[in-house]
């Protein structure tokens, strides 16, 4: 192996220890290891060095995974310029940064732009690396993930009921990104009108989230949430409300107290509480998650306008009460 072959599998090996370090729960000690490792690749190999191209994009990833889409949509975006002109538009490296950005991009706030992005996105993917591709399917998801994040949960729910059966003859019934599109399907179902029906979905997930990721996985806390959600819009607001309580101390340990995970959860305590009346509760939730959302997500961010929403509506029904 030549010195800078050498070299490389050092740093890569770098690499993947940040890596282990961030799906360990740890991502902001990610991003500084990988802000290091970034700094020693430019340094030795330049800006558009592929290494160093892996290494940016994986710092931006644990930057985002941190609590600041913002940040990574627009990193990525460099990233994809310089792939562009490096690699290609249509080599699979470039394609996967592509997808990154609709991903941030909807985690910014635009998830109207991230379903047009995905669906532009698709057709190319399928052509490079077949419809059934692992990573193509990642892409149909999220555009259906985006769709119905823009308002258009029925035609989420459809095209997310044709993807689930190719992911199981593909990936296996159980493999996370199968139980990913089950996730996503029972959550369009409740919010296309049948809240008995994804809650009944999400009891049945939520044990083989559990088994599969781990009882305190990000991706099995999402389903906790979402099943607590959707049994308060099933009609049981109290038992919605108890379900956050319990879960929100686990968010905030397991993926940081400003996350926007974690703050999704703070908002969707807020207004259970107030569904079981507990008015003042839930604008004390409110008071202190306001600030932190416009900071991490910016003042028009819909997550933002929200939670202000919300809490006007709170002040203004408690003013009414007195």
């Amino acid at each position: 192996m030549r010195p800078d072959q050498n070299r490389l599998a050092a740093l890569e090996s770098e690499q993947s220890r940040a890596v282990e370090i961030g799906e360990a729960g740890d991502p902001r000690q990610a991003v500084a290891l990988l802000e290091d490792l970034l700094r020693t690749y430019v340094h030795e190999f330049g800006d558009d060095h592929l290494g160093t191209l892996d290494a940016r994009e994986e710092l931006v990833h644990w930057i985002g995974e941190a609590g600041d889409p913002l940040a990574a949509a627009a990193e990525t975006r460099k990233v994809l310029d310089i792939r562009r002109r490096v690699q290609g538009t249509d080599h699979p490296k470039t394609l996967y940064t592509w997808h990154t950005l609709t991903y941030w991009t909807g985690e910014s706030g635009h998830p109207r732009s991230a379903a047009e992005m995905s669906a532009e996105l698709l057709p190319l993917r399928e052509k490079v690396l077949g419809a059934e591709h692992p990573e193509t399917l990642v892409t149909r998801h999220r555009a259906a993930y985006w769709t119905g994040e823009a308002g258009d949960p029925g035609i989420a729910a459809e095209a997310l009921r044709e993807l689930l059966p190719i992911r199981e003859r593909v990936l296996g019934a159980e493999h996370p990104h199968t139980l990913t599109t089950r996730h996503e399907l029972a959550r369009r179902i409740g919010e296309s009108g049948d809240p008995e029906a994804a809650t009944e979905a999400l009891r049945e997930l939520l044990p083989i989230r559990e088994r599969v990721l781990g009882a305190e996985h990000p991706h099995t806390l999402t389903t906790r949430h979402e099943l607590a959600r959707w049994v308060g819009q099933a009609g049981d607001p109290r038992a919605a409300a108890d379900m956050l309580r319990e879960l929100l101390p686990l968010r905030q340990r397991a993926q940081g107290v400003t996350h926007p995970r974690t703050l999704t959860t703070s908002h969707e305590l807020a207004f259970w509480l107030a569904e079981t009346g507990a008015v003042a509760e839930a604008l004390v939730v409110l008071d202190d998650l306001l600030p932190v959302r416009a900071e991490k997500l910016g003042d028009d961010h819909p997550h933002t306008i929200a939670t202000a929403e919300l809490r006007t509506r709170l002040r203004d029904r408690k003013e009414r009460d007195r």
